[in-house]
């Protein structure tokens, strides 16, 4: 005995190790079989289904070896007539139609071949319709879990991720259950002729059950410890690209300005090269098992032959329907017990993004946003901010002890340097994220209490960041709602773009371009501000609207802007302070909190912060 094996420290570490080693096991699979719960629920009808159909084809092949071995012996004109345990069942199909044996057991075998092959073709279709079934769901609640996620969920994770998550991942579902499901009506055909070839010749069953175990051992060692570490680096791999990909696209006036393509190039070339390496070695141990099994089984098969000839010398004839059975029946078990191998790879590697899916529709930190009961039907007062407070991460906080009232029908602005948190107020206004300190008072009633919907329903809002996608005016007006010629007529008018539209080739149904590109920045602007007008909104929120503008759009837009804040309660953020010189009241805002408020000519004759910042713009 070595002095490893008989330190008792050494022995309680192996312990503790191989304690560890079971429980992490037994975790895994405790959360394989959550998951497929999960991904099940609901359908327990097809499952039925598949798992009647998967017993009648089991049935079916094994009819055809039951008859396969008659119609051998017959040929041979030997008198065994087939296996003894159906002998009944041959009796009965002799008596009842007056044919030669060999044609009456042939005819047969072709119904069974025929009535295999349709009901293959059913399971078939059940099991594509199961498929889609989940995946339409899990994809449509995908979307649904990233609709009702917190803002923050985007902030803190890569567009390339969540894509991955809603287009790529989904699809490894198919491969995930339309391999199970393969799996599990190849198990039961395997063991209905393993049980018949038991009938036939146990010790012969025995060693193909005792080679096929072997081969299905080794298929779901290296599924385990190969296919599905693959799997996952192949995931990762792939949200790598995706990320690359739309961070290009999305950034590629910056990039081309630098003249950065190449270095986006090499991110690219490396997230590519990472994913095909990966694949080739999965693709490479996906086949070896399936070669070997094939390799292995024509062997054994001429092994056994010529020591059945050395065995029955004399009498080898008689021998020649059970080899020709078995082989035949090897046959039916062998692509099987290779596809089983394929399958069980290539679920490993569907399956990380499985378990990716199922942890994210089950992950509920970014679900803190709770909705309220009460309907906003219109704003009858002042909007308070009270004493709020609000820190992105925990000790730091962005927003301390605001207080800040936006007037009921009046122009509210709110100015301040880059970093000081003005966005930060507005995404608390719209709800993105919640107070973590004080309240918000619309109508004397906590912000948090009202539904969303209903208030978001009532406030327009026009950022610096406009989103335009790639259709016609008409429907980036609209926005999803269903509005008439005549309002989106209105909205356009308001926001002084009626004329510039009026005087395109195609008028409204003009397509804009991805992001809107064929739109100079001012009309995307007017645009966006007819899209908030058009829902004619009680509170019009402009987040720094003109700051991306140059002089000429940012004139036309702020026309637009003072023309239509006069009838409706208006916020306004702003960086350039010369839009905001007609503001009934304006907060200036440093550090988180306000440190000054009052109109233009009140802030300018106190020289003070609003002074210093007005000087600089100047």
């Amino acid at each position: 005995m070595t002095e490893q094996t008989t330190n008792p420290n050494y022995t309680l570490r192996m312990k503790k190790g191989m304690k560890h080693r079971i429980h992490r096991k037994s975790k895994k699979y405790r959360l394989a079989l959550k998951i497929l719960k999960f991904y099940s629920k609901g359908f327990k009808l097809h499952l039925l289904a598949l798992v009647l159909f998967s017993i009648l084809l089991g049935l079916m092949e094994t009819f055809q070896i039951v008859l396969l071995y008659p119609i051998l012996n017959a040929s041979f004109n030997l008198q065994d007539a087939g296996i003894p345990v159906f002998q009944p069942l041959y009796n009965i199909v002799k008596s009842v139609v007056e044919l030669p044996e060999v044609v009456v057991f042939c005819l047969l075998f072709i119904f069974f071949v025929i009535l295999t092959a349709f009901t293959t073709i059913t399971y078939k279709i059940i099991s594509l319709k199961f498929t889609k079934a989940v995946i339409v769901r899990t994809k449509e609640s995908i979307f649904d879990k990233i609709r009702d996620s917190d803002y923050r969920y985007f902030v803190e994770n890569r567009q390339g991720d969540i894509l991955y998550n809603v287009v790529t991942s989904p699809g490894k579902i198919n491969i995930f259950l339309d391999r199970s499901t393969r799996i599990f009506a190849d198990i039961v055909v395997i063991l209905t002729i393993i049980i018949t070839l038991f009938f036939l010749s146990p010790w012969a069953t025995i060693i193909l059950l005792i080679g096929g175990i072997s081969f299905v051992l080794v298929i779901r060692f290296v599924g385990n410890r190969i296919s599905y570490v693959i799997g996952k680096v192949q995931l990762q791999s792939i949200a790598s690209e995706n990320a690359v990909i739309s961070q290009y696209v999305q950034g590629l006036r910056q990039i081309r300005s630098v003249h950065a393509d190449d270095y986006w190039k090499r991110q690219y070339s490396k997230a590519l090269r990472n994913y095909w390496d990966k694949y080739v070695r999965y693709r490479f141990s996906e086949s070896l098992p399936g070669v070997f099994l094939q390799m292995l089984f024509f062997i054994a098969i001429a092994i056994v032959v010529i020591v059945l000839f050395y065995v029955h010398k004399e009498r080898f004839i008689t021998v020649i329907p059970l080899i020709g059975t078995f082989a035949y029946s090897a046959l039916k078990v062998l692509p099987r017990l290779s596809e089983i191998g394929n399958s069980n790879m290539q679920m490993m590697d569907a399956y990380a993004d499985l378990e990716r899916i199922y942890e994210f529709l089950n992950d509920y930190r970014y679900s803190t946003i709770k909705n309220g009961t009460a309907q906003f039907d219109s704003l009858k007062s002042d909007i308070l901010f009270e004493n709020v407070g609000f820190e992105y991460y925990k000790g730091q906080d962005l927003i301390d002890e605001l207080n800040l009232t936006i007037h009921r029908n009046k122009v509210t602005a709110l100015v301040g340097h880059s970093g000081s948190g003005k966005s930060t107020v507005v995404s608390l206004l719209l709800r993105y994220y919640d107070v973590s300190k004080g309240r918000i008072l619309v109508n004397d009633m906590d912000l948090r209490e009202y539904d969303l919907a209903t208030f978001l329903g009532k406030v327009g809002y026009v950022s610096q960041d406009t989103f335009i996608y790639n259709d016609s005016i008409r429907k980036n007006i609209a926005f999803g709602s269903e509005y008439t010629e005549d309002q989106i007529i209105a909205a356009a008018k308001r926001a002084n773009i009626h004329g510039y539209i009026e005087g395109l080739p195609h008028g409204y149904d003009t397509i804009v371009g991805d992001q809107g590109l064929k739109l100079s920045g001012g009309e995307k602007q007017r645009i966006a501000i007819a899209r908030a007008l058009i829902r004619e909104p009680e509170i019009l929120v402009l987040d720094e609207a003109t700051s991306n503008l140059d002089n000429e759009s940012e004139a036309i837009v702020q026309e637009s802007i003072n023309r239509i804040s006069e009838m409706i309660t208006t916020f306004i953020v702003a960086h350039r302070l010369s839009t905001i010189r007609r503001a009934d009241v304006i907060y200036v805002m440093s550090k988180g909190r306000i440190v000054e408020s009052g109109n233009h000519d009140e802030l300018m004759g106190r020289k003070g912060k609003y002074w210093e910042l007005y000087e600089l713009s100047g």
